[in-house]
């Protein structure tokens, strides 16, 4: 695989004069100065591009590492046969007209990916553009290349034009690339092997990834584990969140794209930074690469603008981002320093004064820089671009002094969005200013990411327990209410009191020894959502109300005609509290999840719940509960009881445990609701399914 990204001989197969993805191809190779041997390939040899061609990657009786295939999806199986003949062990495969294109495409590639294999070649592709590694000087990219800067920032796309779009705009913020890698339709490798492969790098500090799918969930938290051990973010642009997109990825790569608020739970989880823009996610990689991991505080800003600090302000509190108040020392340092009309807090607007004098400037970056609230600062001031002159240049090389004293977390923020030139980065370079960023909203956007990517990094989460020894149950009949209760109470969950009868009179003795009110329940093993058809009865208080409600959820039973009813459950009545629901579920591809939410009649109406792909620690559950919109309630409102929110998060990992222990025909538990009052939990309906 080493020969892959960094070959040291290549061979340009479909290579004519004729060709504009060849005129390419050969002129990005000399762009980026490839050292290595370059042979060009034409079924009839000859003169192509002014160099010699071979009819043959067998012709050449050289050691290649890689073939750039540029040739038509028809004589691509005859091309792949002269590369293994060859002895070339990896190819890029430019070619459409596979999985994209439906059910026939689909089955070609296929064929494709089973003749590679048995020849023994790694493909990148088919449909792809190719990749380029700037740090080894390697561009085996078919298209036009855009103007790139060579830097510790991993591009990685399924889309060969977004990838190209995503290189071209780092270009223009200055941002320096590694690698640009475009995978197309992943016959063999996708997003996520490709990034694996950048990760261990030791020059890559940053990935950016362009997502459509998601194929190996388990591959991606491989990936993600992996560069949070090494310190290294990684920020994704995953698309597949509307339908439309979703069909729009089908007929693009033929990919499969998931439950997009379960890739949001897997990112936020696993520490991916997720972006929702090519801005924001060249932007924020950018920022992460230079910066790593950063201490605890938030964002110090420093300005000659008062509307810039309004600004500013204003995007923090709607991004979440915080402004630290400043230490009493800072605010002292700042008052020796600053006229006293200036009014020192974070955002600082230093005022024209700071112009007149950019030593003012430079010592109110400093102090606020070396605050110990503050992780990270912003200097808003225009970039030293040639048109601007030397003026601008001389007052930053009097402020360039306040970057060093905290190396890594100052940098230099332009207003609006520009380009940042290669001029610019040498002008910065000469004056000694290490970074900068283009535009306030990316620039507060970026930083939100890289202190929560931060604070994720230094969370001790600790280790998942075990679920324990596989529970022997019956997986294979449908379960109704009175069955998963049953199973709950016999695993120590706690569950409220009820008996499971199958008479009218059996129900009115079952009330009277549990005590009026009470609940009556249809038991249906076909009937999940009884409410929905009337099979519940709230408040019974009497014996003639038990048997009136008996009599109506048997009623509810004959109007599902496929339902068989199995008597009713009589449980005591409940009041007060909280109702949340509690599931597990196993989603096709992430595997077992735990939702945690409110619960009851509020599940569908509030939409408050929070994910986490499984296994969690209890550490973990009360993390989710506490991201509830609703989570306030669990301290007691209007005279309720607090919950006991130690008891409530060990309940639900119980539940969980308990998931875990029913083997893999388990499709979904859910307790909904479960009851929480005070110290006091209980089960008040259950449901199991079974694959």
């Amino acid at each position: 695989m080493n020969n892959l990204l960094s070959p040291k001989s290549v061979a340009v197969v479909g290579a004519s004069d004729r060709s504009g993805w060849s005129n390419s191809a050969l002129t990005n190779f000399e762009k980026v100065g490839f050292s290595g041997d370059l042979y060009l390939v034409n079924r009839r040899g000859g003169i192509v591009h002014g160099h010699q061609a071979y009819a043959s990657c067998a012709e050449i009786g050289a050691p290649i590492d890689l073939a750039l295939l540029l040739v038509g999806a028809d004589t691509l199986p005859a091309a792949l046969e002269d590369v293994a003949a060859a002895g070339i062990s990896t190819a890029v495969v430019l070619a459409a007209g596979f999985s994209e294109t439906g059910d026939a495409g689909h089955r070609a590639q296929e064929q494709i990916v089973s003749l590679a294999t048995r020849f023994g070649i790694t493909l990148v592709g088919p449909n792809c553009l190719g990749f380029v590694n700037m740090l080894d000087k390697v561009a085996a990219w078919s298209a036009q290349l855009p103007p790139l800067m060579t830097g510790s920032v991993a591009v990685v796309s399924q889309s060969g034009a977004t990838a190209h779009t995503i290189a071209a705009f780092a270009g223009e913020q200055g941002i320096g690339v590694s690698h640009v890698v475009s995978t197309g339709n992943e016959g063999m490798l996708d997003t996520v092997e490709m990034a694996m492969l950048l990760v261990d790098d030791p020059r890559v500090r940053s990935i950016a990834m362009f997502m459509e799918s998601i194929r190996d969930p388990a591959r991606f938290c491989t990936l993600a584990r992996r560069a949070a051990s090494l310190e290294k973010p990684v920020v994704a642009l995953k698309v597949g969140s509307s339908v439309l997109a979703a069909e729009i990825a089908m007929s693009h790569t033929g990919a499969l794209v998931g439950d997009d608020r379960l890739i949001d739970t897997a990112f936020a989880q696993y520490g991916v930074v997720r972006a929702d823009s090519i801005e924001e996610l060249v932007i924020t990689a950018g920022l992460l690469a230079h910066t790593g991991p950063l201490p605890e505080g938030g964002l110090g800003v420093v300005s000659m603008s008062g509307g810039a600090c309004d600004l500013i302000a204003d995007r923090a509190e709607n991004l979440g981002v915080e402004l630290p108040g400043l230490a009493a020392d800072t605010r002292l340092r700042l008052s020796e320093v600053l006229p006293n009309f200036c009014t020192v807090r974070n955002p600082l607007d230093a005022t024209g004064a700071a112009s007149a004098d950019p030593s003012l400037f430079r010592d109110a970056i400093e102090a606020i820089a070396t605050d110990p609230a503050v992780a990270l600062t912003a200097a808003i001031h225009v970039l030293p671009t040639e048109e601007r002159g030397d003026r601008i240049k001389q007052r930053l090389e009097i402020v360039a002094p306040a970057f060093a004293a905290a190396v890594g977390r100052t940098m230099l923020v332009d207003q609006t969005i520009s380009v940042i030139d290669e001029s610019t980065v040498m002008n910065m370079d000469s004056i000694g200013i290490p970074y900068a960023i283009n535009g306030i909203h990316h620039m507060v956007q970026a930083v939100g990411h890289a202190i929560s990517w931060s604070k994720w990094l230094r969370k001790d989460r600790g280790e998942p327990t075990t679920s324990g020894d596989r529970i022997d149950v019956d997986t294979t009949a449908a379960w109704s209410e009175a069955d998963a209760l049953k199973l709950l109470s016999s695993q120590g969950v706690p569950v409220v009191q009820h008996r499971h009868v199958t008479t009218q009179e059996d129900a009115v003795v079952a009330s009277a020894e549990l005590g009026f009110p009470v609940v009556v329940k249809l038991v249906s093993p076909e009937i999940l959502h009884k409410s929905d058809i009337g099979g519940v009865m709230l408040n019974v208080d009497s014996e003639d109300a038990v048997r009136l409600a008996f009599e109506r959820v048997e009623a509810a039973a004959r109007s599902v005609p496929e339902a068989t009813m199995d008597g009713v459950l009589v449980s005591t009545m409940r009041s007060g509290g909280l109702e949340l629901i509690v599931g597990v579920v196993v989603d096709p591809q992430w595997g077992p999840t735990l939702a945690v939410g409110f619960g009851g009649i509020w599940v569908h109406i509030a939409d408050d719940t929070a994910l986490r792909i499984l296994p969690v620690t209890k550490s973990d559950i009360a993390e989710m509960l506490s991201e509830l919109r609703g989570a306030s309630l669990f301290a007691g409102a209007r005279g309720s009881k607090p919950v006991d929110m130690d008891h409530l998060a060990g309940t639900i990992l119980d539940i969980v445990n308990l998931a875990g222990r029913l083997g893999d025909q388990l499709l979904s538990l859910e307790i909904n609701p479960l009851r929480v009052d005070g110290s006091t939990i209980e089960a008040l309906d259950a449901a199991i399914e079974w694959i």
